[in-house]
């Protein structure tokens, strides 16, 4: 069943992403999550599914809240490979703290269309099938929360999530298809991939287009934002930034921003126990500047029964004064309005109005240009865990982010983690300001009863000092931290 968090790829897929150059899929860490039979009294019926209902407490932003979380989940797998469900959460303000909101319900929750396209929380479709001789095709389809996106080696795209922003949860599109054959007697492949960050079109769009022939790929990357905005409106006071009825900055004059690049790889690999790939991409950010990224990744599968992968990658970039390499990362969404970071209201500075940027303007403002380097290192079990940790540096502000992520996904428990963090060198990564923290536990602790806790400092559209906080009402402010604590239970009835 496809659980609150779970993350389903079938086996074939994970198998055919590790082996093959010229990966264009998002990099997800791939965890099949039920290879379990089902119960007696299931077996008669081809549609399953489970009826979810969560009631947790906490705080989230200012105010102490109780929220009510219902979800229907439908399995289709006895006729086909689909998997999907539909979800809502309530938020209810149990106290409304300065500054006020005046609405029991978050009001911020409901007030744009994205907001009620995410009630299709997860949606699934894993398949592959054999034609001809030799061919095969894979599909990998996952439509909801995208936590861990990447379009090939990750220079352009690379650890997307689209969910961070405490106001605006959001469902999005992550695709990639796959058919190989033989072409002279070799491997030959062509993938595409295709990312729609946000179905109400808020976030980036784009797609990479790849081919591989005899362990040598080449592949092609276009990713945009249309409504990306390059100017914010000053406040009346001019000393935040104007917000609207939608609790969104204010943007002025020209939008948009497109990334497209080309890549070159070769793997060499032993069918079973390592896949090396020394890469090349060539990338730029069409009105601002362009970068190369030259990099090597290495695979390994350790134990007897190879279900440990040990992973690392080294990368060198270089770029020209308005290229930030991995344009559309983790904290993307958050910088997209506001490009410098802001813990709290009273660290906005006076007249910030005037001084703010957003993540085009940042860019197009600061010299970002000259040598950097990013290091990571992977692993993860087929049982259902993984980790990850990377350092990414590059000239200028903010050149210096730190990213983890840890997952479990096991029938005794479901845990994932975020930490990331950017600043200057020698930066403190438990530092508020620029960080991002995400943790989420879920523990079934009997058959028809979770336990979960959700806890973290991502961000939200904050208020200024004295702004009105009213639902609906424009006013000014600025992108700002925001920390969430809920605890609670989950009854669950499978069907």
């Amino acid at each position: 069943m496809l659980g609150p968090r779970s993350s389903i790829v079938s086996a074939s897929c994970l198998t055919l992403g590790l082996l093959l150059p010229a990966v264009a899929r998002a990099d997800e860490i791939l965890i099949e999550a039920d290879q379990s039979t089902r119960p007696p009294d299931q077996r008669a019926r081809r549609v399953h599914g489970e009826f979810r209902l969560g009631a947790r407490a906490g705080f989230l932003v200012d105010d102490p809240f109780f929220s009510v979380d219902p979800s229907l989940s439908f399995d289709l797998r006895d006729i086909t490979p689909l998997q999907f469900r539909l979800g809502a959460d309530i938020r209810l303000r149990m106290v409304d703290l300065d500054p006020e909101q005046d609405q029991v319900i978050r009001g911020t929750d409901w007030d744009e269309p994205g907001d009620y396209v995410a009630i299709l929380q997860a949606l699934q479709y894993i398949d592959s099938f054999a034609f001809g001789r030799r061919g095969q095709v894979a599909l990998d389809l996952r439509v909801g929360g995208l936590a861990r996106v990447q379009l090939g080696h990750g220079s352009v795209v690379g650890g997307y999530a689209n969910s961070l922003d405490v106001d605006r949860r959001r469902t999005g599109v992550d695709f990639v298809s796959r058919v190989e054959g033989e072409l002279l007697d070799q491997v030959a492949g062509v993938e595409l991939g295709l990312l729609i960050a946000d179905l109400a079109m808020q976030q980036p769009l784009g797609a990479r287009l790849a081919f591989d022939w005899a362990s040598a790929g080449l592949g092609f990357t276009v990713v945009g934002d249309p409504l990306a905005p390059r100017t914010v409106a000053a406040s009346v006071s001019g000393d935040a930034l104007a917000v609207d009825r939608q609790n969104r900055i204010d943007a002025t004059g020209d939008a948009g921003v497109v990334a497209a690049g080309v890549d070159l790889s070769y793997t060499f690999y032993d069918s079973w126990r390592y896949w090396i790939t020394p890469y090349l991409d060539l990338n730029t950010l069409a009105g601002l500047g362009s970068g190369l990224h030259l990099g090597l990744s290495a695979e390994f599968a350790l134990g007897r029964r190879r279900a440990v992968m040990l992973g690392f990658a080294a990368e060198f970039t270089y770029g020209s004064s308005s290229y930030d390499p991995v344009y559309f990362d983790v904290f993307y969404t958050m910088q997209r309005s506001q490009g410098e970071f802001i813990a709290r209201a009273d660290q906005v500075p006076t007249g910030y109005g005037a001084l703010a940027t957003t993540k085009y303007g940042f860019v197009a403002l600061h010299d970002l240009g000259g040598p950097g380097g990013h290091g990571v290192i992977r692993f993860a079990h087929t049982d259902g865990a993984f980790a990850e940790t990377g350092y990414r540096y590059r000239p200028g502000p903010q050149g210096h982010t730190w990213e983890t992520r840890v997952g479990v996904e096991l029938p005794e428990v479901s845990l994932s983690f975020l930490h990331a963090h950017r600043g200057e060198l020698g930066f403190d990564i438990i530092e508020p300001r620029g960080s991002l923290v995400s943790f989420d536990l879920l523990v079934p602790v009997v058959r028809f009863l979770d336990v979960s806790i959700t806890a973290g400092y991502l961000y939200a559209t904050r208020r200024a000092t004295g702004a009105s906080g009213a639902a609906g009402v424009a006013s000014s402010g600025f992108v700002g931290g925001a920390a969430v604590v809920l605890a609670g239970v989950a009854g669950r009835v499978p069907w």
